[in-house]
């Protein structure tokens, strides 16, 4: 057996050793999966004829777990309790929650829902940088693809995300309020910030 056949062979077993006891995470393992531990999520929402408001919530939970790369496929699902949504203003956050969320009628209305999330430029779990996203929504009882940009940044052994996108109430079968002639616009900019530690926890 020749000299560089022995060489390719060793280099070929040290690799799946170090596999093997963990120095390269595998895609669907503990090493791969991050829990939300802070969040802050908010929404510009447009007002007609002009001006706008924010509403937003710290109510952010979920757990991601990477289980394939380039682009990397996120299995699990990021949860905001829509109850907690705050605009700053007592009388329109009653409207908002029980009027156009309805969120009194319980699951599929009470909670928006993000899933089936992908990283199009994101090649595995210590990226770091932005990258275009898509995933799907469920709000309001309905179900629709979003789209946006996340950006990725390390914090020690946590990570940082922050992540943007539109969604059109009409989409999501809410229609847009009108009242005394100020409307609320069609389509909302969401703005997601989290902070993940590794590990599924408990």
């Amino acid at each position: 057996m020749g000299k560089r056949v022995i060489e390719r062979k060793l280099v070929a077993g040290t690799l799946v050793a170090l596999a093997l006891t963990g120095v390269f995470p595998r895609a669907g393992g503990a090493d791969s999966t991050w829990r939300v531990a802070q969040g802050d999520v908010r929404v510009t929402v447009p007002l007609r004829p002009g001006g706008s408001f924010e509403a937003r919530t710290p109510s952010l939970a979920g757990v991601l777990t990477l289980s394939g790369a380039r682009p990397a496929q996120l299995a699990g699902e990021l949860v905001v309790d829509l109850a907690t949504i705050d605009t700053g203003i007592d009388l329109r956050n009653r409207h908002l929650r029980e009027n156009y969320l309805e969120i009194a009628k319980g699951a599929g209305y009470d909670k928006a829902v993000l899933s089936e999330i992908r990283l199009a430029e994101v090649a595995g779990d210590e990226f770091e940088g932005r990258s275009p996203f898509i995933g799907s929504l469920r709000m309001h009882n309905v179900t629709k693809p979003i789209a946006g940009t996340a950006e990725i940044r390390r914090d020690g052994a946590a990570v940082r995300v922050t992540a943007t996108f539109q969604i059109q109430l009409t989409d999501f079968a809410v229609e847009p309020p009108m009242y005394m002639g100020v409307g609320v616009g069609n389509k909302l900019i969401v703005k997601v910030a989290f902070a993940a530690s590794r590990g599924a926890g408990r």
